[in-house]
């Protein structure tokens, strides 16, 4: 696994892991999550080296049609494995899962940097907010499932496989969108989904504090 991926994340995450000696709990946590989410791109990435260059596909059909299928599997590997140890909370496992996407997408956009060479500010600026979202969509997605079916042992494989198959949708649109002339579309896809998301989520909490609240009151 001798690749330029690997050379960044060695870079990035030796660094990175003195903050796991020096953060505890859930601060810790978040971080080995983080470092998860750039060694699963290293590895998503080998593995989609090696269809390219087995397959003879191109660059464009792998995009599209393999990369969202590797690169949504491996991710969902530590969510699935702390959602089976720990069992953590809705809240809990959202934030994992969110950060598995955001190193993921971090790593992912410094090597198409390095590969580049030099690209425009623009381009950008577009890139890492529309991957940094999307990865992000996509694993929040994944981790939100398992958090449903992790104790609904009769729905658990129809459950993951569904919520794999909703991010590799959404994957695979992106991609297509990103790397076509409406790319402008596929970085407007994901900041949409994830305001859409935010919203819903106030909304949801706002009405969960006022029922609160209000059997508090009774109660009282």
């Amino acid at each position: 696994m001798e690749s330029l991926n690997l050379t960044i994340f060695i870079c990035l995450a030796i660094p990175l892991s003195m903050t796991l000696l020096m953060f505890k709990g859930h601060s810790r946590m978040l971080c080995a999550f983080l470092l998860s989410g750039m060694f699963m791109c290293v590895f998503s990435g080998e593995i989609n080296g090696l269809v390219l260059n087995v397959s003879g596909y191109d660059t464009q059909f792998l995009a599209v049609n393999i990369a969202p299928l590797v690169e949504e599997i491996t991710k969902a590997l530590p969510i699935i494995f702390i959602a089976f140890l720990v069992k953590p909370s809705r809240q809990k496992i959202a934030e994992f899962a969110l950060m598995v996407g955001v190193g993921f997408a971090t790593l992912e956009n410094i090597s198409l940097l390095v590969n580049s060479g030099t690209i425009s500010l623009g381009y950008a600026f577009l890139r890492a907010i529309g991957a940094g979202m999307m990865h992000g969509i996509c694993t929040l997605v994944v981790g939100l499932a398992m958090f449903s079916v992790i104790e609904e042992k009769m729905v658990f494989f129809s459950g993951t496989i569904s919520a794999l198959s909703i991010a590799m949708i959404y994957h695979s649109i992106y991609n297509m969108l990103i790397t076509s002339k409406y790319m402008v579309l596929g970085a407007l896809l994901p900041i949409v989904t994830f305001t859409l998301i935010m919203i819903v989520s106030v909304t949801h909490f706002r009405k969960v504090s006022v029922q609160k609240n209000k059997n508090i009151s009774k109660n009282s």
